[in-house]
């Protein structure tokens, strides 16, 4: 039995902080449930911290010692934050990181390194800061197949759309007061382009199914073309504007994709605002799952990197860390991927097109050639005189995702249209 567990942190900005906090806070109760002792021997980052005696600005410095039995990494970014976790596992240590974008981008990589050196990789901060999604699907249903993941995965877009809904503004000035509010970076892309959201949902799939789920393998789509016409027609049909990140297990493979998505205004999603983060995982056994909470900021993002430091102590401590992998992992199995042209499901269509007789009646024939059924049609008179078109907004039934495509292309070549067509999946 080892008496005291040893911690590097490298990289100390807003979550490392808290992560020292939540350890010196708590350390009478961490303590307790490890059974042993818990010591930050090291913190490694190029600024000056007030920790003097623990710090180092060479990460490799960390990486050389002995007495580190966990090397922390949250560093954020591709490197040198894998050449951290994979030097750290060759050097016999274990790692908790909170970096979904290594992760995602270097799975094989690292847990391939992992199980090479009986090492472990602790990940929950990745993916949803507080809430224990990574132990729910590793550990909680372990018994199950799963079925279907889907969620609201990124605080900052799931702001934006918040704020566009509630206070009837348009995506620019929401994104300026997600800035404000600390909710946004100063570079926003990686939030609103979807990326965060597909690196999040690979790293569930990837677990779920046990096999590595590529950046790639994601159909992904951000926000920036919600408009708060989309906001408003939305609501018009009784549905908000949620970004999603859906993974669905078919006959065919597994459909994977990030993109705004239409939800009905009675669903839990629908409710779920701001910084707040939920995810809906169905297991063959379980049935629903429903898990909600903080996915963002200093404090939910330490707590949950504190948790996987608690459970990887309490094996280092037991001499059993590395003995049996974390996650299930088969590096030769490749998971099928459905043709995204394949996809099946409802739509929310909006047109902007002149306003004449007989508009909605070509739309509707392109529309029904290509195998299109409509659900639902509004159509709004011009707002102002001035106006060169109007919007015609159309709800569809459940159809192939390549008929819809094919339409749109036709129809956004027409002299009547006025504006390239919107297209949002219908999430029921």
């Amino acid at each position: 039995m080892k008496k005291i567990v040893r911690l590097a942190l490298i990289g100390y900005g807003t979550v490392g902080q808290g992560v020292y906090k939540i350890i010196e806070d708590n350390r009478k109760a961490i303590e307790a449930r490890i059974g042993a002792s818990c010591e930050i021997a090291a913190i490694c980052d190029l600024r000056k911290i007030p920790q003097r005696s623990l710090h180092t600005r060479n990460y490799r410095e960390v990486l050389e010692r002995r007495d580190i039995d966990i090397v922390v990494e949250l560093m954020g970014g591709y490197e040198p934050a894998r050449t951290v976790i994979l030097e750290a596992l060759r050097s016999g240590k274990n790692v908790v990181t909170a970096n979904k974008a290594v992760l995602a981008k270097h799975w094989d990589e690292i847990f391939t390194t992992a199980r090479k050196y009986s090492r472990l990789v602790y990940f929950e901060a990745s993916v949803c800061g507080a809430i224990p999604v990574i132990q729910v699907l590793n550990e909680g249903l372990a018994a199950n197949r799963i079925e279907k993941l889907s969620g609201i995965l990124n605080g900052t877009t799931n702001y934006i759309l918040s704020e566009m809904t509630r206070e009837n503004i348009n995506f620019a000035a929401a994104l300026v007061r997600a800035q404000r509010s600390g909710f946004a970076e100063a570079d926003p892309s990686f939030d609103i382009e979807g990326i965060d959201t597909a690196n999040k949902l690979a790293i569930l799939s990837s677990l779920a199914w046990g096999a590595w789920v590529k950046l790639s393998d994601v159909r992904t789509r951000g926000i920036e073309e919600v408009s708060s016409d989309d906001v408003y027609f939305a609501k018009r049909f009784g549905y908000v504007i949620k970004l999603l990140g859906t993974a669905v297990s078919t006959n065919d493979g597994l459909e994977l994709s990030v993109e705004p998505c239409l939800i009905p205004s009675k669903h839990t999603f629908a409710n779920v605002e701001k910084e707040y983060n939920a995810v809906l995982i169905h297991g063959d056994a379980a049935g629903d799952i429903m898990l909600y909470g903080k996915g963002a900021g200093q404090m939910p993002a330490a707590s949950a990197v504190v948790a996987d430091i608690i459970f990887l102590s309490r094996e280092v401590a037991n001499g059993t860390a590395g003995k049996v992998p974390y996650i299930t992992y088969d590096q030769s199995k490749t998971p099928r991927v459905l043709d995204s042209t394949k996809s099946v499901g409802s739509y929310y269509l909006r047109f902007f097109t002149a306003d004449k007789p007989g508009v909605l009646s070509k739309i509707s024939g392109i529309l029904g050639k290509c195998g299109v059924s409509i659900a639902s049609v509004y159509q709004e008179e011009p707002l102002l005189k001035r106006r060169r078109g109007v919007p015609i907004i159309m709800l569809t039934h459940s159809t192939v995702l390549a008929g819809v495509e094919k339409a749109l292309k036709q129809i956004d070549s027409l002299s009547i249209t006025k504006a390239k067509s919107v297209k949002f999946r219908i999430e029921n």
